[in-house]
């Protein structure tokens, strides 16, 4: 004997409008989050290249002007904080305004990624790399210098990513009054890219190696506003 039983018609078909709306749900937060930290990596370049003596008025509306100019542009450790505050706030903004349920969750990330990923290690690389010049401003040989350098710079940017994730924990605890540490993990690591392109150009400074880096960084810093903006609980 085969007991059959159907599903109601009418739960079912609840269940895939349901369905259906978390995919689009998803699809939106996903969208907003993408395009407010695009839209606010692209403001702050402007602004740091401003600050750099280039003329910016109209680039925004003429992309090929843009990347022409924005190319052979080095960016330093300041850059780089400004740049991934601005991604950082897009996403948020992006990301809230489209999943106000897990403001939370994204909030918290913000912490995670401004001062555990960015500020706190590329203030670690830029010390790093000051304080090996500092060390062999006799010694100049660029073939072993640069090596050294970066060298330096390298192991600042490791001691920083993990400095950085006790820092944000303790911050994150302190203001959500809760006791949970996020650990490191393979994409915090991933989004250090920027920071072993500023350590390259840093290492590198005015060479065609150091000017390829600098291109990449923009680029790499459209990872953590996103993140930040489909952080979910």
């Amino acid at each position: 004997m085969t007991l059959n039983i159907q599903t109601d018609p009418g739960i079912k078909s609840f269940s895939n409008n349901y369905n259906n709306f978390k995919r689009q749900n998803k699809l939106s937060n996903q969208l907003a989050s993408a395009v407010g930290t695009t839209a606010g990596v692209l403001t702050s370049m402007a602004y740091v290249a401003k600050g750099k003596g280039i003329k910016t008025n109209g680039l925004l509306k003429n992309p090929k002007q843009a990347f022409k100019v924005f190319k052979n542009v080095e960016f330093n450790g300041k850059d780089v904080i400004t740049i991934a505050s601005s991604s950082v706030a897009g996403g948020l903004l992006g990301g809230v305004i489209t999943d106000s349920n897990n403001t939370k969750s994204k909030l918290k990330e913000t912490i995670v990624q401004l001062l555990g990923n960015y500020a706190i290690p590329t203030a670690f690389v830029s010390g790093g790399v000051k304080l090996n010049k500092l060390l062999n401003y006799k010694f100049n040989f660029p073939p072993v210098t640069k090596l050294i350098k970066f060298g330096f710079g390298m192991v600042s940017l490791i001691a920083g990513v993990m400095v950085g994730n006790r820092v944000s924990n303790k911050v994150t605890s302190a203001i959500f009054k809760e006791d949970d540490k996020r650990k490191l993990n393979w994409k915090d690591w991933a989004e250090q890219v920027d920071n072993v392109c500023l350590v390259t150009s840093l290492a590198a400074n005015g060479t065609n190696l150091a000017k390829t880096a600098s291109k990449v960084i923009p680029f790499a810093l459209l990872l953590p506003g996103y993140s930040v903006g489909v952080s979910k609980d």
